[in-house]
């Protein structure tokens, strides 16, 4: 099944609820973000952590510690578009290693589609820093995305990946719904709508930088050693949880 927003939510009451809110002028994007929390049934909350989404949370740690260890150049060997940027070309690089494996794995999923573009998008935060994706340079973004398998941060590696990832769940499920209200009072155009957009996502990105996975990191640590297969299944119970931790906190914002 893929993201587009052709795939309505749910007829129930809860999503009702959330419908309700479109209709409001200036809803508090914590509000919605709450709303659509409440209406989640069991199993999406299952699948925001499916297989797929740990694929990609797995190639975002490992590659770090594999760029520590190999150097960007070398981990870039064999990557086509090496003559991209060094951040851009990282991304992609990271990227197609992550599809790899979910078609590989036959793990294909809605969210797994949208944990691969936060995947790309984390690498190009994370990796530029402060100096921007077109003007930071090799060595720069190396130390920048490495330094979370350097200096033992891999937890907040991950929390990063988890706001990334908030942030393109919730543009779906604002945006599945959104486009019956466009052309309302409250929601009079299409830009009005993209506003909104991402207002959520802003209020997914921040609220989750609260996410505290710090008392895994030994155990990250020791995961991105292992091979693969090993690494996905260590990594699902600290995916359920930094999933389930993130829409508690996000929650609060009724």
């Amino acid at each position: 099944m893929g993201t587009s927003a052709s795939h309505r939510s749910p007829a129930t009451p809860e999503w009702d609820r959330v419908r309700e809110l479109y209709q409001e002028p200036h809803p508090a994007p914590g509000q919605i973000v709450s709303r659509i929390i409440a209406a989640l049934d069991p199993a999406t909350r299952h699948e925001l952590h499916d297989q797929a989404v740990v694929g990609c949370l797995d190639t975002l740690v490992w590659g770090s510690a594999a760029v520590a260890e190999q150097g960007l150049e070398e981990f870039l060997a064999g990557f086509p578009a090496i003559t991209e940027p060094p951040v851009v070309a990282l991304a992609a690089d990271l990227r197609d290693r992550a599809t790899n494996y979910i078609v590989a794995s036959g793990a294909a999923s809605r969210f797994g589609e949208l944990a691969v573009d936060a995947l790309s998008n984390t690498v190009l935060s994370v990796a530029a820093g402060e100096q921007g994706l077109l003007t930071v340079r090799a060595a720069q973004a190396e130390d920048n995305y490495a330094s979370f398998a350097r200096q033992g941060n891999l937890s907040q590696l991950g929390v990063h990946f988890f706001a990334h990832d908030f942030d393109r769940v919730f543009r779906y499920f604002v945006t599945r719904d959104l486009s019956d209200f466009i052309g309302t009072e409250a929601l009079p155009t299409v830009s009005a709508g993209s506003r909104l957009e991402d207002q959520v996502a802003r209020y997914c990105r921040s609220g989750a930088q609260q996410i505290d996975l710090s008392a895994y990191e030994d155990q990250l640590q020791q995961i991105v050693t292992l091979p693969i297969h090993d690494r996905i299944q260590r990594l699902q119970p600290l995916a359920a949880k930094g999933i389930i931790r993130g829409l508690e906190v996000l929650a609060g914002g009724a």
